[in-house]
């Protein structure tokens, strides 16, 4: 009785390497790409260009305005604007940041505009009005100036307090259209043009659906101009999924790194979303112009905040984009495909590929018309098995675009769209009365929100706060005779560390100022930021690469290398953590600067470690999920860990949920252990190392577990285990990348591909003769 035919994985081997090192790549280019191109625009703002205005219309302030603006060079144009009205409109429509009145000593600014700017803006004007008002001889020192009064006309509401929840709205459109596109073209190639484009149409009013109801409807971030902001999302997915389609049709799945490059890698630093685009280096303010990413958050800014200011520029380079996606797909279908494309018709497959073409590129023939929605999908009384095929793979193809467009704004808008005090620790030196009612004054406020610890010494105060125990330290000025950074000896202390947050650094002492009712105080950063490194938030671009690059390198291994060895896998996914970290390392301090050569070693270590945790978790994964791991993974480490990291927003600021989150998902405690290694070195970090190590042999676990089921079914299920893993031995590079990338591709798109992949090497090699050679691998042999 012959027996059940032998698995054996060597004859995939070579051709499976050959496509792994090329899906490699685009691990490695995301690891590069997060930190190289986001490190470099926004590691160390600088103003560019940036615009000022100087009230009044006389000559004595032209001539002021145009000294400035000398003096300023490049960084800043400072121009004059006739009265205060007419500042006030100029800076509600974007033409200006800030603007100053000599005669009552007031800026007006926006925050909503941009925080950054504001900031900048502020600084600069905060250093400009002592020195003019000195010289004009209103005051005859500089230090008898008083700081300007600040008029903010348009404040931050108090659902959207970090002004950064648009870009969490228009972002997952962004991704939904891109992932779309690439899912309709793995798993319904043979969509006829109508019906793909009826269905990104009404796909694209649904992705612009959720993002709009969780922001205006569960986190109340906006309440005003839902339609047009629902119509300006759905208008941007489509255009993205036209766009990519278009480009896919023409060069093939090689279109996503064109497609992300330009739409995120890019689009989000020249958008002016999450740094004012006057601070990042000036070839992004350029694509500012261009870029639809930069058009789309512009126009939300605009329509959300600024009703007096033009949308016109941001309309038209959106339009300008949805015509090039016209042409593009236009283009894509005069092109005439060949007999193995995906997207060749039944009677093109059987055509000469020496014959003529018809005018429009392609064989058309006689009386044939383009088939509908019933064609491929049936109706709802009849159905045939193709139809219902069809079904599947156009789920498959929603899947993971859904979870993203869900995941993302909820989690993202959800940990700043209202910052606020959350179980911030601040210490107080219990050294005389007055720290005592501070102490009392702290403890009346809300326990939810604040905790605080009296500490006898200074010393102690100091040490609370290098070790991550405090987020601030109040000590009296009776208290602070030992302080070597306190410049007067009547003034009291505020102990912060800017480098593990800013944001609370700044609520914190906010705080204290209105408790101790402006008694003088001198704030001692013990970890300020660095030159290259202002706002802290470099580390959270380096984690990023890392995250995303091992994650869908972990999946790329499981897929490919589904018929290695144990070992053999392990190997690939350490080599890739070792070259994730040097690159990461190689970038972060050689080339964009933004980490210094003597920082702790740990980091990388840390580094090195999460990429482990990641990549055994989807390689696992992917052995019992194969491409659908993504669901799990990326909403996983990239939706919930950056979040509650505490980089994007310190964690005693934001909502419970993201302080449980940091203790659970192993992406958020690498990023936040990276930091306190960088700017607190004596914080401890044994719960996030443990947390990692923990995750580890969870990893390791479900991938042994994912391994042995393989092998089980390697010997269950042979032949189907060896054709499901030479599906890749024949695959062109980049084919493979588009079809996993999403995590779309459905059962029945791997049976065709491994069909597919069969008949090509039928077709280029004759029939297989499975004994030839018994030093190579023997595929399907039957043993008597």
């Amino acid at each position: 009785m012959p027996r059940a035919p032998r698995f054996n994985a060597s004859g995939i081997k070579s051709g499976a390497s050959k496509v792994l090192k090329f899906s490699i790549v685009l691990p490695m280019f995301l690891t590069i790409m997060f930190p190289l191109i986001y490190g470099f625009s926004m590691h160390s703002p600088e103003p560019h260009g940036m615009k000022i205005g100087i009230v009044g219309s006389d000559t004595q302030t032209q001539q002021l305005a145009t000294k400035l603006d000398a003096k300023a060079g490049e960084a800043y144009d400072v121009q004059a604007v006739g009265s205060v009205d007419d500042a006030k409109h100029e800076i509600e429509s974007l033409n200006i940041r800030a603007a100053w009145d000599p005669k009552t000593n007031t800026e007006y600014v926006a925050t909503m505009g941009s925080t950054s700017a504001s900031q900048f803006a502020e600084g600069y004007l905060d250093k400009v009005a002592p020195q003019v008002l000195t010289q004009t001889g209103k005051y005859q020192n500089p230090d008898q100036v008083p700081k300007p009064t600040v008029e903010d006309l348009v404040p931050p509401p108090a659902n959207d307090g970090m002004g950064t929840s648009l870009m969490f709205m228009g972002l997952p459109v962004l991704l939904a259209g891109f992932m779309t596109a690439v899912g309709l073209r793995s798993n319904l190639a043979k969509l006829s043009g109508k019906v793909a484009i009826s269905i990104m149409g009404v796909m694209a009013l649904f992705y612009a659906t959720i993002p709009t109801f969780i922001a205006y409807g569960i986190h109340g971030a906006f309440t005003e101009h839902a339609l047009p902001v629902y119509l300006l999302l759905a208008f941007m997915s489509f255009t993205v999924m036209l766009f990519h389609t278009g480009g896919m049709r023409l060069i093939g799945l090689y279109m996503a790194l064109p497609t992300m490059f330009l739409l995120v890698l890019l689009g989000i630093p020249a958008s002016g979303a999450g740094m004012a685009i006057e601070l990042v280096p000036s070839v992004f303010q350029g694509l500012h112009r261009i870029l639809p990413t930069p058009a789309l958050m512009e126009a939300l800014r605009r329509i959300l905040y600024f009703p007096e200011a033009p949308l016109s520029a941001s309309l038209i380079t959106l339009l300008l984009w949805f015509f090039l996606a016209l042409i593009l797909l236009a283009a894509s279908f005069l092109k005439r495909p060949a007999p193995q494309d995906a997207d060749a018709m039944s009677f093109e497959t059987d055509l000469d590929p020496s014959a003529p073409a018809d005018a429009m590129g392609r064989h058309v023939r006689r009386g044939y018309s383009s088939p509908g929605f019933r064609h491929f999908f049936g109706s709802r009384r009849s159905v045939n098995d193709e139809q219902m095929q069809n079904r599947r793979g156009l789920i498959h193809a929603f899947k993971l675009p859904i979870i993203v467009t869900i995941a993302l704004p909820l989690m993202y808008i959800g940990v700043v769209h209202a910052p606020s005090p959350n179980h911030m620790k601040i210490d107080v030196v219990a050294a005389d009365s007055s720290s005592t009612q501070l102490a009392e004054a702290l403890e009346g406020l809300p326990e939810d929100a604040y905790e605080v610890k009296t500490v006898k010494t200074a010393d102690d105060a100091r040490q609370d706060v290098l070790e991550n125990k405090a987020r601030a330290a109040y000590v009296p000025a009776s208290a602070a005779e030992g302080i070597s950074e306190r410049e007067s000896p009547s003034s009291s202390v505020l102990f912060v560390a800017t480098g593990n947050g800013m944001q609370a650094e700044t609520a914190a002492q906010k705080l204290v100022s209105t408790l101790t009712q402006g008694a003088p105080m001198e704030k001692v950063d013990l970890a300020p930021t660095t030159q290259n490194d202002k706002f802290g938030m470099s580390l959270m671009y380096l984690g990023m690469g890392g995250i995303v690059g091992s994650n869908l390198a972990g999946m790329m291994i499981g897929l490919v290398g589904r018929a290695w060895h144990w070992g053999r896998r392990v190997i690939w996914v350490i080599g890739v953590a070792a070259a994730n970290t040097f690159l990461q390392y190689l970038i972060s301090v050689h080339v964009v600067h933004f980490l210094d050569p003597g920082a702790p070693w740990t980091v990388w270590g840390i580094l090195f470690l999460t990429s482990l945790t990641i990549q055994f978790f989807t390689l696992g994964g992917a052995l019992f999920l194969r491409g659908s791991v993504m669901t799990i993974s990326l909403p996983l480490f990239v939706m919930c860990g950056v979040p509650s990291s505490g980089l994007l927003l310190p964690l005693d600021m934001a909502p419970q949920v993201f302080t449980v989150l940091n203790h659970l998902v192993p992406s958020s405690a690498a990023l936040g252990a990276m930091r306190l290694q960088v700017y607190l070195p004596d914080a401890s970090v044994t719960g996030d190392l443990i947390l990692e190590f923990v995750w580890l042999v969870i990893g390791l676990l479900l991938y042994t577990a994912g391994h042995l089921w393989v092998r089980s079914r390697q010997k269950k299920y042979a032949e189907q285990e060896q054709a499901e893993a030479e599906q890749y031995e024949d695959g062109k590079a980049g084919e493979f990348e588009g079809n996993v990338l999403t995590g779309n591709d459905s059962p029945e798109t791997r049976q065709i591909r491994v069909i597919e992949a069969k008949r090509r090497r039928q077709g280029h090699d004759g029939p297989r003769h499975e004994a030839q050679d018994p030093r190579r691998g023997q595929g399907l042999s039957e043993r008597p």
